[in-house]
């Protein structure tokens, strides 16, 4: 029996002597006095030892680790988890750089540590007031719409953390976003454009032709494809067709285009520029540089600004070949939901800038004023 009587200096005392081997190959022994002091409960502590001998190759039970409750998680580590799950499947990749330059900057350095349920209406309103005291300051002034693109990133934030159970809810309450305010379009004119095309290669004739008689965006055209432009012929000489906007290209990356899929009509001065696209493989990009490669980022408003340079021209960017489009549409006399299908705006209020904006229709109006409203007598 490994539990036995001994007595020690008159006093007597349970022994629990077992001899094992450990899991190692081992062999080993464990004697102790037993805890308790009748021998039907050092039996009960011998068959406990025996059991741990069994099942953990100690007479020892193993420590129960007890695990901290999980700290809540900081700002820094919830925007960690939006960059992964949300910024990959839902932004484009401008958007992406957009809203990555705004946490970096404006986000990150001043709620980085803070647990996430700390980012409440409080100190979104603080972070507010701080943005619009930054605006005001000559030497720091913010970017125009800034102020704006902070509230709205950190209002995705947030809702992504509500929604992964972060937080409870997004918080209520917070800064109203500015009404962008409306500008007048500066659209160049005819002569301008024939100014600045005349001195164009093939190449970029053809790319900014896109932009100018298309309306296509940069990325849209910098993603067009061969397969996607359909034109018309008439003895020998392409006179029309379509163009079916398909995929848009930013920072080297294909991405779906703003307001998604749409046909364009191809106007006859395009179709002409378009006509050499007709002999190409399908897969093969229609806008090139005069090298024949795809256009970088910044390629197609760099080539724009330096030839309207040469035209004489300043103040215009390579988007205004779009506005300049568009209006040709409309001054046309085509329905404005018609361009609106054009142009790709989600809304007709979009393209209900491009009919009470427009300097120089404003200034033909103002022109015919003195036609109208006058009585006989004068």
């Amino acid at each position: 029996m490994t539990v036995r009587p001994s007595t020690r200096r008159g006093k007597r005392r349970l022994i629990i002597d077992i001899r094992f081997t450990r899991p190692d190959g081992n062999r080993d022994r464990y004697r102790r006095d037993a805890v308790a002091l009748t021998k039907a409960a050092a039996l009960l502590e011998e068959q406990r030892i025996r059991q741990n001998i069994a099942a953990f190759g100690s007479p020892f039970a193993p420590k129960m680790v007890v695990e901290e409750p999980a700290h809540p998680p900081t700002f820094a580590e919830v925007v960690e988890n939006y960059r992964r799950i949300y910024m990959p499947s839902v932004l484009k990749p401008t958007t992406t750089r957009g809203y990555n330059s705004v946490i970096d900057h404006h986000l990150l350095p001043r709620f980085g540590a803070l647990e996430i349920s700390s980012v409440n209406r409080e100190v979104v309103w603080e972070l507010d007031r701080a943005l619009a005291a930054r605006a005001g300051r000559k030497r720091r002034k913010l970017a125009k719409g800034t102020k704006n693109n902070v509230q709205v990133v950190l209002r995705s934030i947030l809702s992504f953390a509500a929604d992964e159970g972060y937080l409870a809810e997004r918080p209520r309450g917070l800064p109203k976003l500015l009404r962008p305010s409306q500008r007048v379009l500066d659209i160049p004119t005819d002569e301008q454009i024939d100014a600045t095309l005349s001195i164009a290669n093939p190449a970029q004739e053809r790319s900014l032709g896109i932009l100018a008689f298309a309306g296509l965006r940069p990325h849209e055209a910098r993603a067009l494809r061969a397969g996607s432009v359909k034109l018309v012929w008439s003895n020998g000489h392409a006179i029309g067709g379509r163009i079916t906007v398909r995929d848009g290209v930013s920072h080297g990356e294909a991405h779906e285009p703003k307001t998604g899929e749409r046909v364009v009509p191809v106007a006859p001065r395009l179709a002409r520029l378009l006509a050499p696209v007709s002999r190409a493989p399908r897969d093969s990009f229609v806008a090139l540089t005069s090298y024949g490669k795809p256009w970088g980022q910044y390629g197609l408003d760099q080539v724009f600004q330096r030839l309207a340079g040469r035209a004489g021209i300043a103040g215009f960017t390579s988007y205004t070949l779009r506005h300049y489009a568009i209006t040709a549409w409309l001054r046309a006399g085509i329905p404005i939901h018609v361009v609106q299908r054009m142009a790709g705006h989600a809304s007709i209020a979009t393209t209900q800038l491009y009919l009470h904006l427009v300097a120089g229709d404003l200034d033909d109006a103002a022109s015919k004023m003195g036609n109208i409203w006058v009585t006989p007598a004068e």
